[in-house]
């Protein structure tokens, strides 16, 4: 494969996990205000689980990019 396809791709991709992450933030603040009378453990668990899986895909599409196109930043 062309080495411009590879790095346009994974461009795309980060970016859509980029949109991925602002979701579910925003899913998580949601969350937050929706359960702020009757925390408990296990709610805050489950408001933790949607930010690590956020963050988690995010972080992969991140590093991906950055070890394949060596792109770090938002060039």
């Amino acid at each position: 494969m062309d080495k411009d396809l590879i790095n346009s791709i994974l461009e795309a991709l980060f970016w859509l996990a980029t949109a991925w992450l602002t979701v579910f933030m925003f899913l998580s603040i949601f969350a937050l205000a929706s359960i702020s009378g009757q925390m408990d453990e296990y709610k805050l668990l489950q408001v933790g689980k949607l930010i690590m899986l956020g963050l988690s895909v995010y972080l992969f599409f991140w590093i991906l990019r950055g070890f394949i196109s060596k792109k770090w930043w938002y060039n």
